[in-house]
């Protein structure tokens, strides 16, 4: 999949990620870390909103792992 946003462009291929800014690769790796560095730098709410879903799902990971850490730190 490739995605652009008038200078930057975001290439995923299943868990590889690629960024580019003019053309230039900024990034190459973890899609996920891609995806953020995109959103980041285009700072658009457009572009955010449109990535809203996959960003909520990653938080939701994060969110589990500290409770279950949480509840480990209790007994």
């Amino acid at each position: 999949m490739i995605y652009a946003h008038k200078d930057y462009r975001l290439e995923i291929n299943k868990d590889k990620g690629k960024y580019y800014y003019k053309n230039k690769l900024q990034f190459q790796g973890f899609a996920f870390r891609a995806l953020q560095m995109f959103i980041d730098n285009c700072d658009d709410a457009n572009v955010k909103w449109k990535f809203q879903p996959q960003l909520t799902m990653r938080e939701k990971c994060k969110f589990k792992k500290e409770e279950k850490y949480d509840k480990e730190k209790n007994l």
